[in-house]
């Protein structure tokens, strides 16, 4: 199960990437609007990558 949750999380954290990459080509462009959407983006990806992190040291541990 614990697999199953960190390629879940492993997944998302790419898609996420993929759209941040994407928008960060544009945030010259964007208006007030948008730069908080790519805030609210950045900030979910960097929690995204907390959790999977925390998830990966937890397996390392409970396999020693």
């Amino acid at each position: 199960m614990e697999e199953f949750a960190i390629k879940l999380l492993g997944y998302q954290l790419t898609a996420i990437a993929i759209i941040w990459i994407g928008m960060a080509f544009f945030l010259s462009k964007m208006d007030d609007v948008s730069k908080i959407i790519f805030y609210a983006v950045s900030s979910w990806l960097l929690f995204l990558l907390v959790i999977f992190v925390k998830q990966i040291v937890k397996k390392r541990k409970m396999k020693e």
